[in-house]
């Protein structure tokens, strides 16, 4: 099967890579040269433009930023619908608003050709073991014929409902995931004022009813977990401004269904902070390292 990827950048590069080693010809397009370039290096053909690689392709394979990008890509000048042949598929992984996959998806659809989001969950390292967790939105029959091509990237596939349905259980999992990074941060600062062995709390909390996922796996403070983005001076599993914008996207996505929303916003402005003074393209636990004590000779 010959699957075009479009966005082979920080976490779609290791993606893209994971179907070539598991036997899928990849045409991939990125409007980054070296993220272009890193794919070719990886065993991937190079397309001149998302129009050219979708032609090529049985199923397409979206990983863009945002919402904005998702649409140009498929909509815009030379983007996916301008090449992309009827009846195939087309996957996006992106993760955006649900509303923007609904209205791409009837775009293609009047054009006869199939969509379904599945974004997902884990990071680069997951990205780069294969062992996502994706979450999918679309019709059993395109999801079940999707399923090779998501099993070469993912370990974990769950089909959560009808087309945006994938975004809407990856921003609440995101949700929680970015008040959590806040709160154990947070904590551990407290901690460390007080002269607490961030070690021994660490234990403490993992027995204790304040233990979380993140906690465990990507801890904040460097030298607790090995393998995480804080240990590798906060190389971006997942950077600090995408978690803010997907925080965005939920609280954008409460207030449309009048939901109130008090701690994510809160946290979004935390890790907006955090980016503006220069954390933004770090992993998003960094707002560790943000939330630092003021100066003793601060007033409070």
């Amino acid at each position: 099967m010959k699957v075009a990827f479009i966005g082979t950048g920080t976490m779609g590069g290791p993606m893209a890579a994971n179907l070539v080693k598991k036997g899928f010809a990849v045409v991939a397009y990125d409007i980054v040269p070296a993220a272009l370039a890193a794919a070719a290096r990886a065993g991937a053909e190079q397309a001149g433009s998302a129009a050219e690689a979708a032609k090529q392709a049985e199923v397409v394979v979206t990983m863009l930023p945002s919402s904005s990008h998702v649409e140009q890509a498929y909509l815009g000048p030379a983007g996916v619908l301008e090449g992309v042949m009827r009846g195939r598929l087309c996957v996006d992984m992106s993760t955006i608003e649900p509303v923007v996959s609904r209205r791409v998806a009837e775009r293609l659809h009047q054009r006869g050709v199939r969509f379904i989001d599945a974004p997902v969950s884990g990071g680069v390292p997951r990205a780069e073991d294969g062992t996502l967790a994706i979450m999918v939105g679309g019709e059993a029959k395109d999801v079940e014929e999707a399923r090779p091509v998501l099993a070469a990237m993912g370990a974990n596939i769950f089909h959560v409902g009808p087309v945006g349905s994938g975004e809407v259980a990856k921003l609440c999992n995101n949700l929680i995931a970015g008040v959590a990074a806040v709160a154990v941060s947070e904590a551990f600062r407290i901690a460390e004022g007080f002269g607490v062995d961030p070690k021994v709390l660490t234990d403490v909390i993992a027995k204790s009813s304040g233990n979380t996922w993140l906690m465990e796996n990507m801890h904040p403070v460097p030298g607790i977990v090995a393998r995480a983005s804080s240990t590798r001076d906060y190389a971006p599993g997942f950077m600090t401004d995408l978690m803010a914008k997907d925080l965005g996207l939920a609280v954008n996505a409460a207030r449309t269904l009048r939901v109130p929303v008090v701690v994510a916003p809160a946290a979004q402005q935390v890790l907006r902070l955090a980016s503006s003074h220069g954390l933004g393209r770090k992993d998003f636990t960094s707002v560790y390292q943000f939330l630092k004590p003021s100066d003793g000779n601060a007033p409070v």
